[in-house]
């Protein structure tokens, strides 16, 4: 992204930075428990169709815009948009404090929600244990 042009040169902020930052700014949200790929992105990403970066999606429109996505995953028995709303302030929040940018969007999915309880736990080790390799490797985060 072309961030700033003057006399003394060109400064240009690479997405992976801002992709760094945006994931910063999301887990520090309460109830957000990991950024996800999932498992459609990582499908488009192999074929080379579109380019994921663990979960955070940068796109600057031809208008010179910053456009975030986020892919989150959220603890059981907090409130969703809530938390999506608290994702957005936060990333909105960072990028201004950090680069100096507010992007034009901010858009959050939310893949999963994952419980905690001790029931949950069970419920995840045996469902676990129906999974791929890659799949349990893409839980593990």
């Amino acid at each position: 992204m072309d961030f700033k042009k003057s006399n003394d040169g060109d400064v240009k902020i690479h997405n992976e930075v801002i992709t760094v930052i945006v994931r910063r700014a999301a887990l520090e949200v309460e109830g957000v428990e990991k950024i996800s790929s999932g498992f459609k992105k990582g499908i488009l990403s192999f074929l080379g169709r579109k380019k994921f970066s663990r979960g955070v999606t940068i796109d600057e429109a031809k208008d010179g815009e910053l456009r975030v996505s986020v892919a989150i995953v959220v603890a059981l028995g907090i409130n969703i948009p809530d938390i999506v709303s608290n994702v957005q302030t936060s990333v909105r929040s960072m990028l201004d404090q950090i680069i100096g940018v507010i992007p034009e969007k901010i858009n959050v999915e939310v893949e999963r929600v994952e419980d905690k309880s001790v029931h949950g736990v069970i419920e995840k080790i045996k469902s676990d244990k129906k999974l791929s390799k890659e799949d349990k490797d893409e839980i593990k985060g």
